[in-house]
């Protein structure tokens, strides 16, 4: 297989426990759909702080530009035509994916970039989820609140009410 950028002959490359095709040339790399998950769940290596700096001021960004949608490059496995997507929809990772056979074409140190990426959600997870869990219980407890003092009926009403739609029906 070749480099669907530079046309250079692809190598294959042992990498967290799976394999996936390098080009020596540019630094692409073509990755199977089940590699790339087993890539980001394995944790066997952590990204080094120079690949972690380029993610440090991440914002999420949504959809792909509309100059990034004219590359189309041909899939090294299956010949098809692949579409730019943005990894996990709004990583700003911008990576080649395969229509046909799923396959994914990164650019030099887009796995890197995915991988610190993924790092910084994992480790800045469990305060955002304790912070929103904390606002979530405000939340409920102010609902709360505000039925407990916005409902002025009384019981006595209701079965009066009630038992004179009864009586009429009769």
């Amino acid at each position: 297989m070749n480099c669907p950028q530079c046309r250079t002959g692809l190598t294959e490359i042992e990498y967290e426990g799976t394999s996936f095709l390098r080009c020596p040339s540019c630094g692409g790399e073509f990755i199977g759909p089940d590699a790339m998950v087993r890539i980001v769940r394995t944790r066997d290596r952590c990204v080094d702080s120079t690949i972690q700096a380029l993610v440090s001021d991440w914002q999420p960004v949504h959809g792909v530009p509309r100059d990034e949608h004219r590359r189309q490059l041909p899939c090294p496995a299956c010949g098809g035509i692949m579409s730019l997507v943005n990894y996990a929809n709004d990583s700003g990772i911008f990576v080649d994916r395969c229509n046909g056979c799923d396959g994914l074409w990164l650019d030099q140190l887009e796995l890197e970039k995915v991988q610190a990426l993924l790092e910084r959600w994992a480790s800045e997870a469990p305060a955002q989820i304790t912070a929103l869990a904390r606002q979530l219980e405000d939340a409920r407890l102010a609902a709360r609140r505000a039925a407990r003092f916005d409902y002025r009926s009384s019981r006595f009403s209701f079965v009066n009410a009630l038992l004179s739609r009864l009586l009429d029906a009769a």
